[in-house]
């Protein structure tokens, strides 16, 4: 009798712990309890309860499906095994256990409610939309049903529909969680940015502690041009969780976007202690690196980024970037080109290729590549810098006078252009006195060894 009654109090304190969101002490108690009595399904289901709050989902579905050999009959965890298998997504037995409960219980709102999100998360969108209706019928008044069809029409794209269900739903009830965040999602994707802001700040009122949410306020407020606003978020994060390497991260790429090359170097290394596996933090630690004229470094940290996924654009530029500041055009090349075949219509891989040949004294090669620039993007400036040297070089002086109008069109303001046109009388005449004397400069080993005027 004192075991007995001893379960029941725990079951009573686990209650209590769970509505503390004490997730592990309430969890301790519901197991002691069970272990004193294992054959109540509803302390199991309870249990199921808790490890879902854990994001011990698979335990959670073991939790259920021992509920349900004790009690076959359990409506609630049926329901509850039904979305926990969603959340995995095994759709398809999620849907078995749904319409099981439907069959044994008609009445039974959730079944259907629930029922949404699974043909959502399957793709079946009208399957999903008669699932709310048939919720409806039982209760107009669910705003989990509302919430669930608004994901529905979000995931369509639907986004002024979507809003309206999410609106419904805090209508319904003010204080749903995650009701506002929806929305401000959905006012993003529409570019309405002020709304969006404003949604995400009400939602953190209500959980000032959730760091996604702030992380997903931080990107926003970036987009939006509020530098230091998404900076400070991302400091609010690391306060709360000093071992999120994807804040630190994030900060590291305001820094290096912003010319703070320390911060930014700091920011790196110290997302890459805590995760190596950061997403983009060898990258992005690679290119502080090359910005700060740390060549080797540079090329170790991009050289791990490339190892983890050979086709990294961003690595791939740098490192060919790399390559080229310290004197390696043929090496650097290789990179280009893996980028010309992986992004064609992207004109910088071209222009790099360029230089790489001109450097190589490849010129029609290179002429070929930033005309291929130009083809993409007919204002690259930087591509006609090139073309217009190349042409000079080359002594095909009426392209190369065309090639600095135009960029000069494209550009007036352009220093290295203006430069150029300055000159272009005097390459003309150091052209024809290079061709007069080459042999004496040829005898004293004089020549251009980048091949460039």
């Amino acid at each position: 009798m004192n075991d007995w009654f001893e379960a029941e109090q725990r079951v009573e304190r686990a209650q209590q712990l769970y509505e503390s969101q004490r997730w592990l002490e309430a969890l301790d108690e519901i197991t002691a309890a069970i272990e004193i009595n294992p054959h109540n399904a509803g302390w199991h289901c309870n249990r199921g309860y808790i490890l879902d709050q854990l994001e011990r989902y698979e335990d959670a579905i073991k939790a259920y499906e021992h509920a349900l050999e004790i009690d076959p009959n359990d409506q609630e965890a049926m329901t509850a095994l039904g979305v926990a298998l969603t959340r995995t997504g095994r759709c398809a037995r999620a849907l078995d256990i749904f319409e099981q409960c439907s069959r044994q219980y008609p009445e039974h709102e959730p079944a259907y409610c629930h029922r949404i999100v699974t043909y959502a998360e399957m793709g079946q969108h009208e399957k999903a939309e008669e699932m709310f209706y048939l919720a409806q019928q039982l209760t107009d008044e669910c705003p989990h049903c509302y919430y669930n069809v608004g994901i529905s029409l979000a995931d369509r794209e639907q986004w002024d529909r979507a809003i309206w269900c999410w609106q419904k739903v805090l209508d319904l009830d003010p204080q749903y969680l995650g009701a506002k965040a929806r929305i401000a999602e959905a006012y993003r994707a529409k570019g309405d940015f002020p709304a969006a802001k404003e949604n995400y700040l009400a939602e953190l009122r209500e959980e000032p502690g959730d760091v996604d949410l702030l992380a997903e306020l931080a990107d926003l407020l970036l987009e939006m041009g509020e530098t230091e606003a998404g900076r400070e978020k991302y400091r609010q994060i690391v306060e709360l969780d000093p071992e999120n390497a994807e804040a630190y991260a994030a900060m590291g790429q305001i820094a290096l976007n912003g010319g703070e090359l320390e911060a930014a170097l700091d920011a790196f290394q110290t997302a890459i202690s805590l995760d190596d596996e950061c997403p983009g933090g060898h990258q992005f630690l690679g290119e502080a690196y090359l910005r700060s004229g740390r060549h080797a470094e540079a090329r170790y940290h991009l050289g791990l980024a490339l190892q983890r996924n050979p086709d990294n654009r961003h690595a791939l530029m740098s490192m060919g970037n790399c390559l080229l500041e310290t004197s390696r055009p043929t090496q650097a090349a290789t990179y280009f080109r893996r980028l010309t075949e992986l992004e064609p219509s992207l004109p910088g891989p071209y222009h790099n290729l360029g230089v790489c040949c001109f450097l190589r004294h490849k010129f029609g090669e290179g002429i070929s590549h930033c005309l291929r620039a130009l083809e993409i993007q007919p204002d690259y400036v930087m591509a006609m810098h090139k073309l217009a040297l190349a042409y000079v070089h080359l002594g095909r002086w009426g392209e190369a006078r065309r090639m600095i109008r135009r960029a000069l069109s494209a550009d007036p303001e352009n220093a290295q252009m203006r430069q150029i046109a300055r000159r272009f009388r005097w390459y003309r005449v150091m052209k024809w006195l290079r061709t007069v004397f080459w042999p004496i400069e040829w005898l004293r080993g004089r020549r251009n060894p980048n091949g460039l005027a």
